[in-house]
């Protein structure tokens, strides 16, 4: 059933006049004609007698008018009561984000949420993963969204978002020059990194390790948006969330290097592993994340 059907039928009624109605609801007279045609195919009967010069409601017409109203009246009263329901949530929660989460992604959730609970107030602590998992492990945070897996003692996780790690690469780097590239090219260049600690650093060096890939010097630099700059400035290689790339403006530096696959990994969320230390508040956190990237919790 359309409810917004049902609202054009009720106020073509009410003003006994479509056009009116059509004023009113700010729709056009051939939408609210097709509203009313919708509702007399599903319910299989004449619901207003029209024509040039009358607008009749049929016997039909009024039965279908008056559980309308009601239909109506019931969904706007569950619409005040769940508004009722987000607004007596008070208090505060206290969530810890992994840099390119808190950096890329975190202020879209955080309106939504806003949006939904403005009574509940939020504190926001952005840091690298490892540093994130051990402030909810000691009740710090009460939740964190983190990249990669979590096995901490004490710590539950979750996926909520996919991520792809993709290679970066300065735009006048020699290496782009090559008509095919060896497996010795790729090696004793200098990469940029994240640091120790830090979700994407963990993914670079089992990136670096496991296609056997041998730097001549790392650089750490300890920002998303500090390790793109570097790239940019002709520095080195990095190997780096695709969703930094997005936001940051560089999906030209983007290399797919021979030997090197892209790697996806998970963005998840943390929270202490027994439930009751789990408030209200972070339940209807995780549940408004859930349904935002629609990843199932089990995943």
């Amino acid at each position: 059933m359309d409810l917004e059907a049902l609202k054009t039928f009720v106020t073509a009624i009410d003003q006994k006049s479509f056009t009116r109605a059509s004023e009113i609801l700010n729709l056009s007279q051939p939408t609210v004609s097709s509203h009313i045609k919708n509702l007399e195919h599903f319910f299989g009967t004449t619901l207003i007698d029209r024509s040039p010069k009358r607008f009749i409601v049929t016997q039909t017409g009024d039965i279908v008018y008056q559980r309308a109203r009601q239909v109506l009246g019931i969904m706007e009263k569950a619409k005040s009561e769940v508004l009722e329901f987000h607004q007596q949530l008070r208090g505060s929660i206290r969530i810890g984000a992994s840099y390119t989460v808190g950096e890329y992604i975190i202020p879209t959730i955080l309106k939504s949420f806003d949006q939904n609970y403005p009574a509940i107030e939020v504190g926001v602590t952005i840091a690298n993963s490892q540093r994130i998992n051990r402030e909810v492990q000691l009740h710090q945070l009460d939740i964190g969204l983190v990249e990669g897996k979590v096995d901490d003692q004490g710590l539950a996780s979750f996926p909520f978002m996919e991520d792809e790690m993709v290679v970066v690469v300065p735009e006048d780097h020699p290496i782009r020059r090559k008509s095919s590239i060896t497996f010795e090219d790729l090696q004793d260049q200098t990469w940029i990194s994240r640091e120790k600690g830090s979700g994407t650093r963990a993914m670079m060096d089992s990136m670096l390790e496991s296609f056997n890939i041998r730097p001549k010097k790392m650089i750490t630099i300890g920002s998303n948006h500090g390790v793109i700059q570097g790239v940019k400035a002709g520095i080195g290689l990095s190997f780096i969330s695709e969703t930094v790339v997005k936001h940051t403006g560089a999906m030209n530096l983007i290399m797919r290097l021979p030997y090197i696959k892209s790697t996806t990994r998970y963005f998840s969320i943390v929270t202490p592993v027994h439930e009751e230390e789990i408030t209200t508040h972070v339940d209807v956190f995780i549940k408004l994340v859930m349904e935002m990237y629609q990843l199932s919790k089990n995943h």
